[in-house]
């Protein structure tokens, strides 16, 4: 590992501003948020975690696949992906470009639009120092330490930050600024071992699963129980736009100045048309089948297709659901 000064750090903030494309969390109306930045002074860092995820940045909310010119057969594509530095993500959040990766990448048929984004942008995360209450990373070791998305992991002692390179993407960025970084010694060790320690035991005291007992879900499912939970859904998908690992989306045509053009977009399995045919066919046609689907795809079925599990314990859907639908209370049940 490799040890920064809180100087060496200012200035490394500065260096990438001024010589890179640098998103970081900024403080807005009482919330935080990603914003492309222009001054090393608008990066807050010391926040506990933003309002969405920065999955946007990799995952548009609405993005062109192509467009095509009739009269002269064109096919215009759209540009690769940006050089860019994301700085300050939880590891919760870079963990879930992680699962992202086994499922957008996953050969033969990779999404090339995606590819080309997470191949542009640099992730460095910033270790939690007081995880939320509602909080649950432990359970999916995703964090609060490290993640396993980003390409440096950044953890803040006191005098300054430990860094651990985990990528060679990373390792290039580093080596840019060499002259600001030292190897960590004990002292930096020994701190960031005792803050490693008091965060998980602060996390398992929360909420602790057998995991493996959740991919058999469906098989022990208890109907009643969630026919219970269901009631409460309002079907507003917060829980999934604000989900930093939900990939579901839609497509649509239209003609646009005589050009025809294909657009992709966020969707939802929670929404009551999500899956519904031409036909009127609908294979989950209640709320509670929608509402089962959401917990057992992301609990069950991606992790025996994709060998990682479609949640983070980011806490997002639990703090913002105004029905107060509370996906431990599956995880406690089935863990």
């Amino acid at each position: 590992m490799l040890f920064l000064s809180e100087d060496g750090f200012k200035r490394l903030l500065n260096g990438l501003v001024s010589s890179r494309n640098v998103i970081a969390p900024v403080e807005a109306n009482g919330y935080f948020d990603f914003k492309t930045i222009k001054h090393a002074g608008e990066a807050f860092l010391d926040y506990s975690n933003t309002r969405l995820p920065p999955k946007r940045f990799f995952l548009p909310q609405r993005e062109i696949v192509f467009k095509h010119d009739p009269k002269t057969g064109v096919l215009h594509e759209p540009a690769l992906g940006s050089e860019a530095v994301l700085l300050g993500v939880r590891p919760c959040d870079a963990s879930a470009l992680s699962v992202l990766d086994n499922i957008l990448l996953k050969p033969p048929n990779p999404d090339p639009l995606y590819e080309s984004r997470r191949r542009s942008i640099t992730v460095i995360s910033l270790s939690c120092a007081k995880p939320r209450e509602e909080c649950f990373c432990n359970v999916f070791e995703t964090g609060p330490v490290r993640g396993s998305g980003e390409d440096i992991t950044l953890t803040r002692i006191t005098g300054g930050l430990l860094v651990e390179v985990r990528s060679g993407r990373g390792q290039i960025l580093i080596d840019g600024f060499a002259s600001l970084f030292e190897e960590a010694g004990a002292q930096h060790l020994e701190k960031y071992e005792e803050l490693s320690r008091r965060l998980t035991k602060e996390m398992s005291s929360r909420i602790e699963i057998a995991r493996e007992r959740l991919v058999r879900l469906e098989e022990t499912l208890d109907e009643k129980f969630f026919q219970n939970e269901a009631q409460k859904c309002v079907e507003c998908s917060l829980c999934s736009f604000a989900c930093p690992v939900c990939y579901c989306f839609d497509t649509e045509d239209h003609l646009e100045k005589n050009v025809y053009v294909r657009a992709k977009g966020w969707d939802t399995c929670a929404s009551p048309v999500f899956t519904r045919m031409a036909s009127g066919l609908d294979p989950r046609p209640s709320k509670v089948d929608r509402f089962c689907h959401r917990f057992c795809h992301k609990l069950s079925r991606i992790p025996m297709a994709f060998n990682a599990y479609g949640c983070v314990g980011c806490g997002r859907c639990v703090s913002l659901c105004p029905a107060g639908v509370d996906i431990r209370e599956v995880l406690k049940r089935w863990g």
